[in-house]
């Protein structure tokens, strides 16, 4: 298991420039003997045959530039990158690698199942905005690991709630064997998924990656192994379809209640975000501002709320 985690961090995966994790999931669906399809860059797998499938997703892009080399180190259970050529440390990109490790996983593991991997998450969900709905139809979840740490169940990402009572009820036996507590997250692909209309529950996963955007980003093989296992009780022990019917409240994750605004960022439609330019709204909260400030840690733009809430809780170097 940890060869295989090591193999897809070793493959260097930038936003736009994706190339070479889209040709290795390419060959592992393949692989698995999946039925899948292509579509606007995006890649859609299913295998098996079933009424209603559990479904995992994941984006196939980093932040981090491609380097002349990027070899994976292990200290300790803990892997990062490192660059021979500068003989530096590099960013190993688990943001969002261990996402497609444990959907590859799970793609072996299960009989019946749909995975999905996005494009160019890290520049706005371009991928998961662009999905194929239709996919989704006949899915009971969707699940995705692209949290940093451990022990985060993302159920409400920017404002956008991302699942049912009866699916939260459903997974808390299991969340509470691993160690994981309902919270709320910021903008990944499950969020997009919502806000273009597909109706069952899905949540965003920590998948003990730490430090992500950053040249000394780390992954913890141990926690990668828990939260697979987590990952794949859910799947066995979750069997009704949990239907759930987003709703964007403009909710601010660090704060304690909606947003003071003369209407609703998302003006009851998705595709407003795509009508205003990345410099008028929170790429954390998701709602608009006039005064903007550039998270280099995270890279990022965030309203002065956010930036102060990072600020506050030790998170800036």
């Amino acid at each position: 298991m940890k060869e295989k985690l090591i193999e897809i961090l070793s493959i260097q995966s930038s936003s736009y420039e994706q190339f070479r994790m889209f040709a290795y999931i390419i060959r592992k669906v393949k692989e698995a003997g999946c039925s899948y399809y292509v579509n606007d860059g995006n890649i859609y797998a299913t295998k098996g045959h079933s009424d209603y499938y559990p479904c995992v997703v994941a984006h196939m892009d980093t932040v981090h530039s491609i380097v002349e080399d990027l070899t994976v180190l292990e200290v300790d259970e803990m892997l990062f990158g490192f660059n021979k050529v500068k003989m530096e440390q590099a960013g190993i990109g688990g943001d969002d690698k261990v996402g497609v490790f444990v959907a590859l996983q799970c793609l072996e593991d299960v009989d019946n199942i749909k995975v999905a991997f996005f494009r160019d998450e890290e520049v706005g969900c371009h991928g998961s905005y662009g999905a194929d709905v239709n996919f989704f139809s006949d899915c009971r979840f969707v699940l995705q690991c692209d949290r940093r740490g451990y022990g985060d169940f993302v159920t409400n990402a920017s404002g956008t709630e991302l699942s049912s009572k009866d699916f939260q009820d459903a997974v808390y036996p299991i969340l509470k064997d691993y160690e994981y507590k309902f919270t709320s997250g910021m903008m990944t692909d499950v969020m997009a998924l919502k806000e273009i209309g597909i109706d069952c529950s899905m949540a965003n996963i920590s998948c003990s990656y730490y430090n992500p955007h950053m040249s000394n980003e780390y992954v913890d093989y141990v926690g990668v192994q828990l939260v697979t296992n987590m990952v794949l009780e859910i799947i066995y022990n979750c069997q009704d379809v949990y239907y759930h019917k987003a709703e964007h409240v403009g909710y601010n994750w660090r704060a304690t209640g909606p947003q003071v605004s003369d209407k609703d960022f998302w003006g009851n439609s998705y595709k407003d975000k795509f009508d205003v330019t990345s410099e008028e709204w929170c790429e954390d909260c998701g709602n608009m501002s006039k005064d903007l400030t550039y998270v280099k840690e995270y890279n990022i733009m965030a309203c002065y709320r956010c930036y102060q809430a990072y600020r506050v809780e030790g998170l800036l170097s």
